[in-house]
């Protein structure tokens, strides 16, 4: 019988979650006979291998020598024998009815290259809270749609599935992407095929202090939050170095294939890593205030087109009050916005 499905799993050091992540994949209900489970060791130094030995011939382990996830997953994708290539990281699992629902949506848009699904969010510091993911999903042949293309959010190693023919049009993923190699894929397959969204959360992320690419710092003020804490600090920096080696990858692919990356939609869809990357730069070392101010310029520029004409206003005018406040002050103009409006809507009410 053909495998349908191929789990690949990459995981590294996370010897206390990765039952829970293979123990969820097995729960699925789809026929066992048409899936096979990879699981791709990127050099743990914990038990991770006695842990995933105990499953037996259900579960294929491979052990390489640590290179990132990049390199786990080019490792597994070169070893896959599936129609289908769904992800999952150590440290995650999969909610019931996953497996079976992503193969429906394969069988219904033959035409798709990957379809992927909402998630929710768990704090390993709570049993059982989770939380919604916020993000939300598009479907379709992105590169028709500026707007959709613009709007595009790039979804967690859980969610992912692709037709094994495409992602076969995407690797080698850029193996200095030793995080976050799955943006890469979801960046580039949008130019190959169309892509479906299940508006359902059907895999749960985890949020952990171990987390490779989770930080304090995600805001203008993040400067302030990881003062002090050099663990985070180093995240952060981390960061800033995945976030433009992303961009390169994708930029570089796209010249690879005869994108022109001139385009002014493209040029704007690159420009969203340069962006992320701000964001960590300026929270290591707080920009000037004209650097600040033509920093929210250029993201009024590039992606006006997603705003209502309100936010737009205000983001013009938050950028030349960037010029009185600077950066670290920021936050206080939409304080003081909030403030005069609710001022003003007491004094219409007793009026």
């Amino acid at each position: 019988m053909p495998i349908r499905i191929t789990v690949l799993l990459d995981t590294y050091n996370y010897g206390h979650f990765i039952e829970e992540a293979i123990n969820s994949v097995l729960a699925q209900d789809f026929p066992s006979g048409q899936m096979e489970i990879l699981v791709v060791d990127d050099g743990s130094a914990d038990d991770t291998a006695g842990r995933v030995r105990k499953y037996g011939d259900r579960v294929q382990y491979f052990c390489k020598p640590n290179g990132g996830q990049a390199s786990a997953l080019n490792f597994g994708i070169d070893r896959a024998r599936g129609e289908i290539v769904a992800f999952l990281d150590g440290d995650d699992f999969w909610l019931p009815g996953k497996l079976s629902r992503i193969a429906a949506e394969f069988e219904t848009h033959p035409e798709a290259g990957m379809v992927y699904h909402d998630f929710l969010c768990k704090r390993d510091a709570s049993v059982d809270a989770v939380s919604d993911s916020g993000l939300a999903g598009v479907s379709g042949f992105l590169p028709d749609n500026r707007k959709r293309l613009l709007g595009y959010d790039l979804f967690p190693t859980a969610t992912l599935a692709f037709r094994r023919s495409v992602l076969q049009r995407l690797v080698p993923i850029p193996e200095r992407l030793v995080v976050q190699a799955d943006a890469h894929l979801t960046a580039c397959v949008i130019f190959v095929a169309p892509i479906v969204y299940i508006d359902q959360a059907l895999a749960v992320y985890r949020v952990h202090g171990d987390n490779v690419w989770n930080c304090a710092a995600n805001t203008p003020r993040g400067c302030i939050i990881f003062e002090g804490d050099p663990a985070a600090r180093a995240r952060l920096q981390r960061r800033v170095v995945t976030t433009a080696a992303i961009r390169e990858g994708v930029r570089g692919w796209l010249e690879k294939n005869n994108f022109d990356v001139t385009r002014p939609e493209l040029q704007a869809f690159l420009m969203r890593w340069t962006f992320l990357s701000r964001v960590g730069e300026f929270a290591l070392s707080p920009p000037g205030r004209f650097r600040f101010f033509r920093h929210q310029l250029e993201q009024s520029w590039y992606f006006g087109s997603q705003m209502t004409w309100r936010h737009l206003a205000v983001h013009y005018a938050n950028a030349f009050g960037s010029l009185f406040v600077g950066y670290r002050n920021f936050h206080r103009l939409d304080e003081w916005r909030l403030a005069v409006k609710q001022s003003l809507r007491s004094a219409l009410g007793r009026s």
